[in-house]
């Protein structure tokens, strides 16, 4: 597609696969595997934008650029890992639906604004977080994508939303995106239920080498990804899931390079390493301030500590803790005989 970067459209009809998790972490190791990224979150619940920390969600961002109310540069917004920009969601992407259906060619909008404001500037490749439903906004992400991953739980309910999905990406292909391909099949929460490995055989038989080799398990660590708001592939590196996504992500490139140039990237093992030391320094990526006035009322809150001289950790914790009261035999004896002396008073009051 002339004038812009492969672009991977992270989609499924069916929600609660996965499919924002993946994007974040493939965004997160395509650029751990040195490339210039830029994760679009189209998805109006803003997940892909939160799994970043970035938090409460801007003013400005992908809503003003598919409606040609801002170009890329002044909504792009930085993250905390060399080499990934974000183009966050906004809480005015669910009104997107409303106001494409009154457009003509709408369709079209999101690819126009982006070879517009020249999205090759600051992306080798792009990942675009589409919504879990075929409506204007998803077309505008699939329009401008020249490939589609789909994320899919092993499970028959998810079989059904993936055969969906498959003719519904053939029918964009014949109608409005010729040069749209299918980037595969991605396995994802899975477990060691029987039931989810017949699933997963049927898949594989059905779609062959589309479905990806590795799938990426069900790990709790990608809950507490989500709670520091950092992706579970730069939390957990060598885990099931951080690591399943890092060699999805080599998978993924091998793929997209079969039609598509890309730079030079690092192998899987430097891409695990610069993983690692992202984690490594991880307390300094959680929740980046975006302005609004809840960060605001912190940073204030911070420099009107900071003129106290006597402010220190120790001050957290409070005065130090008394000694611990240790009576001897006579305090011991002096207590009985007052309870003993109590008692009989209140005998006497309940007589």
């Amino acid at each position: 597609m002339t004038g812009l970067p492969p672009i991977v459209a992270v989609f499924n009809h069916k929600g609660g696969v996965a499919k924002t998790t993946s994007a974040a972490n493939i965004a997160a190791c395509l650029a751990a595997f040195g490339l210039r990224v830029v994760l679009l979150d189209l998805d109006a619940q803003g997940n892909a934008t939160a799994g970043f920390g970035v938090l409460p969600l801007p003013p400005a961002g992908a809503y003003d650029v598919l409606l040609g109310l801002s170009g890329i540069e002044p909504v792009l917004v930085a993250t905390s890992y060399p080499g990934l920009l974000l183009l966050p969601a906004t809480a005015d992407l669910r009104m997107a639906e409303l106001q494409l259906a009154a457009e003509e060619h709408s369709h079209l909008q999101l690819r126009n604004a982006l070879e517009r404001h020249g999205l090759a500037q600051w992306a080798d490749v792009a990942v675009i977080d589409c919504p879990p439903s075929l409506g204007m906004v998803t077309a505008n992400a699939l329009t401008a994508a020249s490939a589609v991953l789909i994320p899919a739980r092993p499970d028959p309910f998810t079989h059904e939303g993936l055969v969906n999905t498959w003719h519904e990406i053939r029918r964009l292909r014949e109608t409005v995106n010729p040069g749209l391909s299918v980037a595969g099949i991605l396995l994802t929460m899975t477990t060691d239920d029987s039931t989810e490995a017949d699933v997963a055989r049927t898949m594989r038989a059905e779609f062959g080498e589309n479905v990806y080799p590795t799938g990426i398990e069900a790990d709790p660590k990608v809950v507490e990804a989500t709670q520091l708001g950092v992706p579970v592939a730069v939390l957990d590196p060598d885990g099931g899931a951080g690591h399943a996504y890092a060699v999805t992500t080599a998978e993924l490139l091998r793929r997209l390079t079969r039609t598509q140039p890309l730079p030079e990237t690092t192998g899987l093992d430097a891409a695990l390493n610069t993983l690692r030391d992202w984690r490594a320094r991880l307390p300094a990526l959680q929740r980046l301030p975006t302005g609004a006035e809840a960060w605001t009322a912190v940073a204030q809150a911070q420099d009107d500590a900071e003129p106290h001289g006597d402010w220190t950790p120790d001050r957290l914790s409070g005065p130090p803790a008394a000694a611990a009261f240790r009576p001897g035999m006579p305090g011991l004896a002096a207590a009985f005989l007052a309870g003993m002396l109590a008692g009989g008073v209140l005998v006497r009051v309940l007589l």
